[in-house]
């Protein structure tokens, strides 16, 4: 602006001036400036365009890293699921425009403060008019931030409800049932129901904003116009020269153009901060299941196994006791079985015995050692465990296995070992790539497994584990009764000395353990061989004398215009005539 003040003056000055010499110097520094501009704005596009990818897979991995160290009951609660929902969301992209609007604010401040001293050199009060007019832009739009960050928080679970009705009729999970039953209309108005409400929301505090805005801009566009009379007087009275009048009202342009991206800069860095809340709300979450500050190392191979005494417990949140006063015991080397009714509490003790919570009552040791007392990577690096809700991963073969043991070599002889031993093998290399196909059609062109096959797969994945106990909660539940009997066959060869928990209901794989534990309840109320709870004749025998009564036909489904003969003469023991 300078330099086009020099050029007027340069042109309309008093004639003897040398304007022919110094109007080609003039128009070659403007046009080095302007050249020096653009090739700031070429590396701050190119810096800002990496440093976006930078901040979003670094803050991404921030995020990642929490989620995983956070305990199992956080993953059980919504109100941790809408802390975990606004920090993935506001993550990988806060951060970036906190930093672009750093950049942009600092940019637009400079030139904006060298506009305004321009103007400082006509007159103040054009300076004071255009900063006191901005004031009112200002603190509505910080207004306007604060309600778009509460409306943000209500619709957290709106939010997650809307993305979870979308997943039901986009992707393969539920695609069947879709179909068949012919409910997806019914989500897409759901989903419809509640972006509508959410809508609603969002257009009252945009509407009530922007008549804000248009009222406080036209009174800062006033005041700004003002001071541009207030110039053009002064030129008319011959108070400024030509020249000065070109480089004020280019000051004036420059100052007015620069001071709304600015005002709206910083009031896009509160909002930025005010969301980026989110994010270190969910950071700032602390373990309930903590690890101790000097761990008692766990001695291995086990000599003493793991004791349970006077266990306890209620989920986080409730008031219902899933276990009370729990005993039992796994010796080295034992297997034993938990059996019981549905929600009896089997599955839960087996969450305390990897700690993924604590119990409120009582103790587990391990080798003697409290197991709050204990390392707790330690302590689950000494356990396998296969739930009944075991991960289908859409992974290659290869890798869904060496899960089990994260740092092993994935080419180790022990993968397609493990393999073999569940009965996976054979299928595995008739895939198109063997171990190295993707078990999902959804990521890649890989291969779908049945139910059967990924529980081999599962089966496979606990025995890479070189672990001192063995958990399998329903581990045969997907195979049929031959794959069944040859688990079972090798499972104490898998065992190889270690101790081994089997939660089942099906009682021909709970007769093949040392000892048996019977929950009810949340206690234990028997416990022994499976020949001496049959002679105890409590709910043990019961549960078993009840599922084999199945398999002799004593309890075959009764239909109601079923004459009682032939109930009779099915229930009676058949003779079997063979002929060739």
């Amino acid at each position: 602006m300078y330099l086009f003040k020099l050029i007027v003056d340069s042109l309309t000055g008093p004639a003897g001036t040398n304007a022919a010499a110094e109007i080609p110097i003039l128009i070659l520094l403007a046009l080095a400036l302007a050249l020096l501009g653009n090739l700031c704005g070429a590396l701050l596009g190119h810096v800002s365009t990496i440093q976006a990818h930078l901040v979003a897979d670094n803050m991404q991995r921030v995020v990642q890293t929490k989620s995983i160290d956070m305990d199992l009951a956080y993953y059980e609660n919504p109100q941790y699921f809408d802390k975990l929902h606004r920090a993935q969301r506001e993550a990988p992209t806060r951060p970036i425009r906190i930093v672009d609007g750093l950049t942009q604010v600092a940019r637009n401040s400079l030139t904006l403060l060298g506009a305004l001293a321009m103007l400082l050199l006509f007159h103040w009060g054009v300076v004071a008019a255009l900063l006191a007019a901005s004031i009112p832009v200002v603190y509505f739009r910080l207004q306007h931030a604060e309600r778009l960050y509460e409306l943000d928080r209500q619709k957290t679970l709106s939010d997650r409800t809307g993305r979870y009705l979308n997943q039901l009729i986009t992707t393969s999970d539920h695609a069947k049932e879709v179909r068949v039953f012919d409910f997806g209309p019914m989500i897409i108005e759901r989903f419809a129901a509640i972006r509508e409400k959410i809508r609603t929301a969002l257009q009252t505090i945009s509407a009530s904003a922007y008549r804000r805005q248009f009222a406080t801009e036209s009174a800062a566009a006033l005041a700004g116009f003002g001071s541009l009379a207030f110039i053009a007087e002064s030129t008319l009275n011959g108070s400024t020269s030509l020249g000065e009048l070109v480089m004020y009202f280019g000051a004036f342009q420059v100052a007015i153009g620069a001071l709304r991206p600015t005002l709206g800069g910083l009031a896009e860095l509160y909002q930025n901060n005010l969301f980026l809340s989110s994010l270190f709300e969910f950071l700032d979450v602390r373990r309930s299941v903590p690890d101790p500050e000097n761990p008692t190392p766990i001695p291995t191979p086990w000599r003493l196994g793991i004791k349970i005494e006077g266990i306890g417990f209620r989920y986080p949140g409730t008031d219902q006791v899933v276990l009370d006063g729990v005993d039992m015991a796994i010796g080295p080397g034992e297997i034993v079985a938990l059996v019981g009714r549905n929600g009896s509490g089997k599955t839960s003790l087996t969450k305390l015995l990897c700690r993924l919570y604590d119990p409120d009552d009582g103790r587990i040791t391990v080798e003697g050692v409290d197991l709050r007392d204990c390392s707790i990577a330690e302590l689950r690096n000494q356990i396998s465990v296969i739930y009944q809700d075991y991960g289908r991963y859409h992974l290659t073969a290869r890798e869904n296995i060496c899960i089990g043991s994260p740092n092993m070599d994935p080419h180790d002889p022990a993968v397609e070992d493990a393999a073999k031993w569940a009965g996976i093998h054979d299928e595995i290399v008739r895939l198109p790539d063997g171990y190295d196909t993707v078990l999902s059609r959804t990521l890649a062109n890989g291969a779908e497994l049945s139910i059967g096959q990924w529980q081999k797969l599962a089966l496979a994945r606990a025995y890479v584990r070189k672990s001192q106990l063995i958990v399998l909660d329903e581990p045969t539940s997907s195979l049929d009764a031959a794959a069944e009997f040859a688990f079972f066959e090798k499972f104490r060869m898998m065992a190889d000395g270690r101790s081994a928990l089997i939660i089942s209901h099906r009682f021909s794989t709970v007769r093949l353990v040392d000892r048996v534990f019977v929950l009810d309840g949340g206690k234990i109320i028997e416990s022994g061989t499976h020949g001496e709870l049959l002679d105890l004749n409590g709910l043990y025998a019961h549960l078993y004398n009840r599922q084999a009564s199945y398999y002799d036909g004593s309890l075959r489904p009764k239909r109601a215009d079923e004459p009682q003969e032939l109930r009779r003469a099915a229930a009676a023991p058949q003779s079997t005539t063979v002929t060739s």
